[in-house]
This record gives C-alpha cells, sequence and structure tokens, in this order.
C-alpha cells in the first residue's frame, strides 16, 4: 500500500513538470521531518526532568491591586448598573425570589457589580429576599401588637370608668416609678461621658480594611458594635477609642449601619481617622497580639492597651506583630497557654467583644481565672468534668465485670498507697435468717430461723 502511494505521488510531481531532484526532496521530506520529530522526543525523554517542588500550606503571595481591577468608566459602569436593575425588575415580576427595587441601598448594588456570574447574583437576590420577608413578617406582627394593645387599652379606660375605687397597680396609683429604655440609654451614655474623663482607655485599631473580605469586614463591623455594647453595660467602662478609622471604608460602613449616630457630636463614641501614636504618649501604649512572646501578667491602669480590629479568618498573617514592630510599641499576649487547655483542632482566636470583656473583667477583679471564663467553653477541656466521666466509665465497666473498686478511689490525696488488691471498706454478705430445708422447700410452711 505504502509502495503504491510513493509511485503515485512520483508520477504527479513528474507530470506537474517538477525535475527528478525535486521530487525527490519532496517525497523523502515527510519522512524526514518524521525522524527529526522522533530524534527530538528521544532526546527530550533522555533529559532530566527538573521538578518543581511546591509547599501546599504555604501563604501565596497577595498581587498588586492594579493588577486586578479592570478599568471601567463612570459611564461603563452606569449602564451596567442599569442593565442589573433592570434584571432584578423583570425577575421580581415574574415571581421569582427577588426583592422589589425599592428594597435595594446603595452598598447593594455597588456589591452586585462586583459579583462575576449570573448565579451568584441569583443566589445574592434570594438572600435579599429573605431578609425583605422577615422585615415584612416583623413589620405585621408589629401592626398586630398595636392593635392588641389599642385594644386591651380601650377595655382598662372602660373598666376605670366604671370602676369608681382606687386601682393599683402598673400603670395605676403605686409607689414605684416606671422606668423608660430612653432612661437607660440615657444613663448608660451618662455612664460613658463619665468613663471619658476619669476611666483607663482602650484602643480599637481599625486599619486592616484592605487585609479582609466582604464577609470579614461585615464581621468585623458587627464585632466593634458588641464591644461597644458591652463595654457601655459594664459598671465600669473604659474610654474606648476607635482610631484610624476610614469611614468610607466597608468595616465603618457596616458599623454606621449598626450604630447610626456614632458620628453625631453629643453621642459618647471616639472616631479618630488619626493613629493613637499622634493622639496619645508612646510610651503607654501596649499592641495586644497573640503572635508575640510576652505574655500579659498583670493589668496596668496606667497603660493603653491596643487591640487590632480584624477578623483574621483567611490571613492568618502575623499583621499586629509587624506593625506594633515598625511603630517601636509594647507588645503583649493573653496567657491562655497559662491558664486554659485548648481542646483539639480550636484555634486560639477570640472576637473582639471577647477580648473586650476578658479585658474589663481583668481591670475589675485582677484574676486571669476570673477574666478568661469569657473565652468560649468549646475551645477549652473542661478537666473536672473529663475526670467525672472517666470515673463513671470506670463504674460501669467494674459493675459489668461485678468487681468492687470503692477502694481505688479511697486514697484522692495520697494515690501510691492505693493498690488494686486494698481491701473494700464493706464486703457484700448474706442475709441472716435464712437456711435452707428440703422438707418444707416450696411448700409454703417453713419459717425463718436465726442462725446461732
Amino acid at each position: 500500500m505504502l509502495k503504491n502511494v510513493v509511485q503515485w505521488r512520483t508520477a504527479k510531481l513528474l507530470l506537474n513538470g517538477a525535475t527528478r531532484s525535486r521530487a525527490r526532496r519532496c517525497l523523502c521530506a515527510p519522512f524526514t521531518t518524521k525522524a527529526n520529530e522522533n530524534a527530538a522526543l528521544r532526546e527530550s525523554e533522555l533529559e532530566p526532568v527538573s521538578k518543581k517542588y511546591v509547599n501546599p500550606f504555604a501563604q501565596s503571595t497577595p498581587t498588586a491591586l492594579s493588577e486586578n481591577i479592570i478599568t471601567e468608566t463612570a459611564e461603563q459602569r452606569d449602564k451596567r448598573l442599569k442593565v442589573l436593575q433592570l434584571e432584578a425588575d423583570i425577575a421580581h415580576q415574574e415571581g421569582r425570589r427577588v426583592p422589589g427595587l425599592e428594597f435595594f441601598k446603595d452598598h447593594h448594588w455597588a456589591h452586585i457589580l462586583t459579583l462575576p456570574t449570573k448565579s451568584a447574583r441569583i443566589k445574592y437576590y434570594a438572600f435579599l429576599w429573605q431578609i425583605e420577608m422577615k422585615k415584612a413578617s416583623e413589620k405585621r406582627k408589629k401592626e398586630q401588637r398595636a392593635e392588641d394593645t389599642e385594644r386591651r387599652l380601650a377595655d382598662l379606660r372602660k373598666e376605670r370608668e366604671e370602676n369608681t375605687h382606687i386601682i393599683y397597680g402598673l400603670g395605676h396609683t403605686s409607689m414605684f416609678l416606671r422606668i423608660y429604655d430612653t432612661t437607660i440609654n440615657h444613663w448608660q451614655n451618662n455612664r460613658l461621658t463619665r468613663a471619658m474623663q476619669f476611666a483607663p482607655k482602650m484602643v480599637l485599631d481599625c486599619s486592616y480594611d484592605s487585609y479582609m473580605n466582604n464577609r470579614e469586614c461585615s464581621n468585623a463591623a458587627k464585632q466593634l458594635m458588641l464591644s461597644f455594647a458591652e463595654n457601655r453595660a459594664n459598671d465600669e467602662p473604659f474610654d474606648l477609642h476607635f482610631c484610624n478609622a476610614n469611614l468610607e471604608g466597608k468595616c465603618m460602613q457596616g458599623l454606621q449601619r449598626f450604630i447610626p449616630t456614632m458620628l453625631n457630636p453629643e453621642f459618647p463614641m471616639n472616631v479618630h481617622t488619626k493613629c493613637f501614636t499622634e493622639l496619645f504618649p508612646k510610651n503607654q501604649l501596649v499592641y495586644l497580639t497573640p503572635h508575640c512572646r510576652e505574655d500579659l501578667v498583670t493589668y496596668n491602669p496606667d497603660d493603653i492597651y491596643i487591640i487590632g480590629a480584624m477578623v483574621d479568618t483567611v490571613n492568618n498573617e502575623p499583621l499586629s506583630l509587624a506593625k506594633a514592630k515598625r511603630l517601636g510599641l509594647r507588645m503583649a499576649r493573653l496567657p491562655l497557654d497559662r491558664y486554659l487547655q485548648w481542646g483539639s483542632g480550636s484555634g486560639k482566636s477570640l472576637t473582639l467583644n471577647q477580648m473586650i470583656n476578658i479585658m474589663l473583667d481583668l481591670k475589675k477583679t485582677g484574676d486571669w481565672d476570673t477574666a478568661l471564663q469569657h473565652v468560649p467553653r468549646r475551645k477549652v477541656i473542661d478537666l473536672g468534668a473529663e475526670q467525672y466521666e472517666r470515673r463513671q466509665t470506670l463504674n460501669k465497666r467494674a459493675n459489668q465485670l461485678n468487681v468492687r473498686i470503692d477502694h481505688l478511689f479511697k486514697y484522692d490525696d495520697n494515690r501510691n498507697e492505693s493498690t488494686s488488691f486494698g481491701t473494700p471498706q464493706k464486703l457484700r454478705q448474706h442475709k441472716e435468717g435464712l437456711e435452707f430445708n428440703l422438707d418444707n422447700w416450696a411448700s409454703g410452711k417453713g419459717k425463718t430461723t436465726k442462725r446461732k
């Protein structure tokens, strides 16, 4: 078959007017090319292949922001925003799980513009739709409660008109004053105002927005809100200062949604765009970071402790340690390993509100055992409960084997005196007065006689 193909190609070239030498080169070219490819393949197989070993646990170096940002003009962005609004409106009119256009805010559209695919947008629409349904349900319940309250008050007015006697109780003739929620808020705000004058200071460093993604920024904003609320509800609060605050950043925008009055001049909350080194003496600052090696032994009211407002679920780099070294500040960490035994698989990360609660109790009591009670119990091992469970397991096993092991737990102080061959405190004995007699056995006429 191959011979016939060669002859056919030769005849074709000669008919086209080609010379014998040119025909020979054309016919030998495919075989020469194939031979060269085989030789190159054999050489590549003989060459040693250099393998590049990559650590799968190594942190990838973050690329520059300019490489990831796609340049988009304002006109193109507005055009794409109108298309997305039209998409959401049509989906809402079709009865899908998409809220109405009046529900969307500016930060919602800003997040939608960053979503890469339509499926991601559909999931986010469904999330916002659930929030809208919950708000509508709460509104209906509130209206129903208002109607019930109005009906109840009408019945009470009617009862008062019919009853001419003095009525005692809440809302009637009473020796106690009613305390409203606004009264409690004013009292707590007054306590924070007094803490600004006399209480020790605490700093929350809010300069880590660029190292967190959207979810981490929202979690950090919620933890900052809880930190402010826990400190506000305490009897002896700190003078909290939120430093390095970027008011246009995601974290501060989320915090402002939780506390709308945080920037009002009459609200007792210190928010600074400056660094804490410009506001306080440098020799009094102590940065609390878990990456340093020095433990915080005692609380010093003259020092100003700094907590990094960062949620590092993804980025576990020692950013707070690097910043404290760069600024030349003192560093300390909580003595968690000295007072707690951490469970396997639980990280030693604490939320911002837990850190504030720990520092509040440490300032009040000076006892680390009391202060570290705010650490979640799921992260630590309870030695007392573990010892009790071990003893219960031994008792259950002993009951199965019918062995007395009470003497093993007799010597709690000195375990060397406890042996497996010890004598129990009380031995099992046969019941007295029971004597077996074959004559009256199973007749019901036998009488028990005591042994002599």
